[in-house]
């Protein structure tokens, strides 16, 4: 029931997609053609698999399933006009998925070039398969002293665009020498095929290889194409002694007449006793004894997906071909090898065997060792934990009470946390109010201060002695203004009540601007560049903080430099995508051990040197919310290069996290 429904739910995908397709008739997709019915079992899981695996890809094309039908030998003269009605049917494939060698077989009797050119995934097929002397698969067609001939498909496909093939090759040679090593009294060998072009290439192939390499061998053939199952089942009771078989594949016989798994029963019911070897994996586990079989591929589907996706998704025309042979491997049935008297010690390693009930401990010792060194862990930890738990078990009653006491300190450490928490709280709000009072009760008569003493200057000038008080009280008040600017802006900054106005411009202009008002201020000896490796600096940025950024370093680079140079510069970072900038001087240097204590708040490396030594810890506040990044070069030593970055474009939400 499970598996009507699970059909069910299948084919009403396939049939969705090709009436999609039918509505979109200039919609590409992936093609999947299959040689058989969907309700295969191997069909189904790998259809399955691979739209799984290309939906979680997210691909983009539609896969569409149809499939050309093939049963029995007798109809292949209709295959070629099931596959040309499928392809006139979807004329715009970006890729096509062949499931089968019929299907193999009839796409490449195609003969025109649009067909050749399509990328194309083969699976689900052997390498080798039968011929015939009449046209129905042109690909397939040979003269008449060829009619027991084989074709390769690797060669037929060279003449198509074949970006995936997964194939597999019968091992006959392998067979052969297991039967003559189990049973060497073995004259005879029975080839069981059935009227299908599976069935007819896999007798091809085993007949190929025995009449080739042991001539001397008699073959007997049980073919499906010229008996039906009463003439097979009475053929295989009547085999001569020392007579062993290769079982192909039996589904159709002569009359048309399916059968799925049931006739490998009737089978063995006719004769019990003879030794049946698998060619295909088929009968292993109630019939045959076993064989060298394909190693089939249950995730080809996941691995086809995947290459398909990277050819026509991804555009990846370069994207190597995919050419993989399924190996082959030994698999047994334990029963049928105890009736036979055969060992294990007779068969290859490394074989496989189903329905082994005997229990060998070297080998569960060998698969499970490291369960049971992890089980002897567990155990040797419980017990040293039981041991454990007794001996300290005593100390809990003894640390209750030391709990308890420890509990009441941590209680009057809270309470004193509290008290140390209201005090920085109410700490914080006097340092608010008196910088509050700073800004309107200092600021305020101060910058009256200063407007006076501007108007004194102009009134004294004839006056030296009077001009030079008035001087003295025109700089300091200066000077202390200055702090008490730096002050304010500094703990806006902290705080984060300094407002930033963002827009788009060019740096170039405006450092020019600030390097020729500086220009008056230093000295003599000192030589002021600005050097810019291109014509525009477009950046995201607010323009105030940025030029207080640029006046603050090269002010400081004028009170210490006497003689040389002074040096802007400004170049882009495409790969960080910001614009490096440095200011650059040759006069007394920073320390290397004092570089990063330069940024901290009120620290003077010279007292004798005027300033507030809050300038450059403003600097790196205000360069780290404009997004950037702000260090002295240490490699310079001529004297001090300070660089730093502003970023192309501003990136919203930039925190900033004060060093302590």
């Amino acid at each position: 029931m499970k598996r009507i429904i699970k059909t069910f739910f299948f084919l009403y995908f396939c049939l969705s997609a090709a009436y999609a397709q039918q509505q979109e008739k200039n919609k590409e997709e992936i093609l999947i053609i299959s040689s058989y019915s969907y309700e295969s079992k191997y069909i189904y899981s790998n259809i399955t698999k691979f739209v799984n695996e290309y939906t979680r890809l997210d691909g983009k094309y539609s896969p569409v399933v149809e499939s050309i039908n093939c049963l029995s030998l007798d109809e292949r003269t209709n295959w070629m006009n099931r596959m040309k009605k499928i392809l006139d049917k979807h004329p715009d494939a970006k890729f096509i998925l062949l499931l089968g060698p019929e299907a193999w077989s009839c796409y490449f009797s195609l003969t025109e070039e649009k067909y050749k050119k399509i990328p194309l995934g083969c699976i689900m097929g052997q390498r080798y398969g039968a011929t015939f002397t009449d046209n129905a698969i042109p690909s397939l067609q040979v003269a008449d002293t060829q009619k027991q001939g084989i074709v390769d498909y690797k060669q037929v496909m060279e003449q198509f665009n074949v970006r995936f093939f997964e194939y597999y090759e019968y091992d006959t040679d392998s067979d052969y020498k297991l039967i003559t090593r189990l049973f060497p009294s073995t004259k005879n060998i029975a080839i069981i095929s059935d009227n299908t072009y599976l069935g007819l290439s896999e007798m091809r192939i085993v007949k190929h290889t025995l009449e080739k390499n042991y001539p001397h061998m008699n073959l007997i053939y049980i073919n499906g194409s010229r008996m039906d199952l009463e003439e097979a089942l009475h053929t295989t009771a009547s085999l001569p002694e020392n007579t062993a078989a290769i079982l192909c594949i039996w589904r159709f016989d002569k009359k048309n007449v399916i059968y799925m798994k049931n006739a490998e029963y009737l089978f063995k019911e006719a004769n019990n006793e003879l030794p049946v070897f698998s060619l295909t994996g088929t009968g292993i586990g109630y019939w045959c004894i076993g064989g060298s079989i394909p190693k089939y591929n249950e995730e080809v589907g996941v691995t086809l997906a995947q290459h398909v996706y990277q050819h026509i998704d991804k555009e990846k025309k370069d994207f190597p071909v995919y050419l993989h042979r399924c190996y082959n491997e030994f698999r047994f049935d334990m029963d049928k090898l105890k009736k036979f008297n055969l060992s294990k010690e007779m068969l290859p390693d490394k074989s496989i065997y189903i329905n082994d009930t005997t229990l060998n401990w070297k080998e569960v010792l060998h698969n499970y060792r490291w369960y049971l060194l992890l089980m002897s862990v567990v155990m040797i930890s419980l017990i040293v934990g039981i041991i454990i738990s007794i001996h300290y078990s005593w100390h809990i009653h003894q640390l209750k009470n030391k709990l308890m006491d420890d509990k009441k300190r941590l209680e009057d450490s809270e309470k004193e946390l509290r008290s140390a928490k209201d005090k920085a709280e109410e700490s914080n709000r006097l340092k608010s109010a008196f910088i509050s009072n700073m800004s309107h009760e200092i600021r305020t008569p101060l910058n009256a201060i200063v407007g006076f003493s501007t108007i004194l200057q102009e009134e004294t000038k004839q006056n030296k002695n009077i001009k030079e008080y008035v001087n003295i009280i025109s700089y300091n008040s200066d000077l202390l203004l200055k702090l008490i600017n730096d002050i304010l802006d500094l703990s806006r900054l902290e705080s984060d009540k300094q407002n930033f106005n963002f827009s788009k411009t060019d740096l170039i202009p405006h450092c020019q601007n600030v390097m020729n008002s500086i220009q008056t201020s230093i000295n003599k000896d000192t030589k002021l560049y600005f050097r810019h490796s291109t014509l525009t600096a477009n950046a995201e940025t607010d323009l105030t903080k940025f030029n207080q950024i640029l006046i603050n370093l090269i002010g400081n680079a004028a009170k210490f430099t006497r003689e040389g140079f002074i040096e802007l510069s400004v170049k882009p970072d495409d790969e960080a995508q910001e614009w490096v900038f440095s200011v650059t001087d040759t006069g007394c240097g920073i320390p290397s051990d004092k570089q990063k204590a330069v940024f901290e708040r009120f620290t003077k490396l010279n007292e004798y040197v005027q300033g507030t030594g809050l300038g450059l810890a403003i600097c790196q506040i205000t360069v780290r919310k404009l997004g950037g990044r702000i260090w002295i070069d240490p490699e310079y030593t001529q004297g001090t290069r300070f660089m730093f970055t502003i970023p192309y474009k501003h990136i919203r939400d930039v925190e900033y996290t004060p060093d302590c």
